[in-house]
């Protein structure tokens, strides 16, 4: 029974490899030649960042934008550190005080977003920075009123470090991914690193939502959820600093994917509503496959290894702790016969197609890969695994009602 459900899940995951390959021929989201540079806002809220807000200030400021057009408010969320007074030292730049603490990121951006005049704004934290021409090419990507937010295409900035390494890795994917998925008009994620959006359109809809965890990822499904398009700028690149350590990367993770089911619960009327044509069709499913498949992975990883572990121990008592007693190691042509060619066959299909897809996603963020290297191992094996405990720390939370924290 394991082996036809892992079966199964390898030819899915193959026919979903080669549909989003497919995708790739799909025309790329219009741009249009902006006559005139319309009045932006940008949005930075920030918390105890007195270590990167300068420079995150100073990367919108520099935006190849006229200053005349742009308005940059920084929300201080009541830091404990010197964030206020360094963004008060920026000329031309609004700062002010969030008065609801507490709260969370959602409430500092809608302060901002309350006293912000621009037509569109954008939403940047206080940890990342911005290319100069990033702005004005996220704005072209606005070709129609149905499309009520932009995303950039984000890059890592801190490097040479492991998690960094494999976060590298997971980014560029995740860049490709998002453009797909907007070639598609399934895109439903936005995030913090220049995000822009329709002023007039976010305010009508409510602002961002105070109580929700992951406010970036809610705001863009209310977005598909009320039928606005959100586009990907595949060629608008930003920077933040992601995490260095295996705690940090955790608790960011399961704080994602915690985010990612309760909005999923929030917006399950779009569940194979026709309404929403392949986004409510196939993206949400996919989604809710997707948890279920990783769920159902993890029983069967769990009770696999437990059989093991049993196994050995009986086996550790039968022979009375001679536990080395009469083992052979099986010859090496054993070992190769003994792989199941029907199993393994798939399998090393979804490594090639992902090594293509990784070709694909260096292509896009135009840098090179480097071919042989330990992270990449290490980020086609092991990291697999951690993003599954990632995911059932995540689900476990959910079910027994674990506080929700940042």
């Amino acid at each position: 029974m394991i082996y036809y459900i892992l079966w199964a899940l390898s030819f899915i995951g193959l026919f979903l490899g080669i549909f989003w390959i497919n995708i790739m021929f799909f025309k790329r989201s219009k741009k249009i030649r902006l006559k005139e540079l319309p009045l932006v806002s940008v949005i930075i809220a920030a918390y105890n960042e007195e270590k990167t807000i300068s420079k995150t200030i100073e990367s919108v400021l520099g935006l190849d934008y006229p200053r005349n057009k742009l308005e940059v408010i920084v929300v201080d969320d009541g830091s404990r550190d010197g964030t206020y007074s360094i963004a008060r030292g920026f000329r031309g730049v609004k700062v002010i005080r969030n008065k609801h603490l507490g709260v969370g990121k959602s409430s500092a951006v809608n302060a901002g977003l309350r006293i912000a005049r621009g037509k569109f704004f954008g939403v940047v934290d206080a940890d990342s920075t911005v290319t100069k021409n990033s702005l004005k090419i996220v704005l072209s990507y606005f070709s129609s009123d149905k499309v009520g937010g932009v995303i950039s295409a984000i890059k890592i900035s801190n490097r040479g470090r492991f998690y960094a390494g494999l976060q590298k890795l997971e980014y560029a994917f995740t860049v490709l991914a998002r453009e797909l998925m907007s070639r598609l008009g399934t895109l439903h994620f936005s995030h913090g690193v220049l995000s822009v959006f329709r002023t007039g359109l976010i305010k009508d809809l409510g602002y961002f939502d105070e109580n929700n965890l992951t406010e970036d990822l809610e705001i863009a499904m209310r977005l598909k959820a009320n039928n606005y398009d959100l586009v990907m700028a595949h060629d608008s690149f930003t920077y933040t600093n992601v995490p260095s350590t295996f705690r940090q990367l955790w608790n960011q993770r399961v704080r994602w994917y915690r985010g990612m089911m309760a909005n999923l619960k929030k917006y399950h009327y779009v569940l194979f509503n026709p309404r929403y044509g392949f986004y409510g069709l196939f993206q949400i499913p996919l989604n809710f496959f997707t948890v279920f498949s990783i769920s159902l992975v993890f029983v069967i990883f769990a009770y696999q290894l437990f059989k093991i572990l049993w196994d050995n121990v009986i086996r550790f008592l039968l022979l009375r702790f001679e536990i080395f007693y009469g083992w052979d190691l099986p010859p090496l042509k054993f070992l190769l016969l003994s792989f199941d060619v029907k199993f393994l066959f798939p399998v090393i299909v979804i490594i090639l197609l992902n090594l293509y897809l990784l070709y694909r996603s260096y292509e896009m963020i135009k840098e090179k890969p480097k071919i042989f290297n330990f992270v990449l191992i290490v980020f086609f094996i092991v990291y697999p695994l951690l993003t599954m405990f990632h995911w059932i720390a995540a689900i476990f939370g959910e079910i027994f009602g674990a506080k929700r924290k940042w």
